[in-house]
């Protein structure tokens, strides 16, 4: 067992990212969709929800 395990994780994460550009490229891209389309629903229901209150309301 290594006495600095933290930077055995890192090194390996930096030399894996730095052999599969592509890879982790896909990854990020995907992340980002995964935060956007969360970000798009919760407006959306967030905007129905207000519709629904305002009709509630009989504005």
């Amino acid at each position: 067992m290594s006495a600095r395990p933290l930077q055995g994780l890192l090194d390996d994460f930096v030399e894996f990212v730095l052999s599969e550009p592509v890879f982790v490229g896909f990854l990020v891209l995907l992340l980002l969709f995964v935060f956007f389309a969360y970000l798009f629903v919760r407006r959306t229901l967030m905007g129905m929800r207000e519709g629904f209150d305002e009709g509630y309301r009989g504005k």
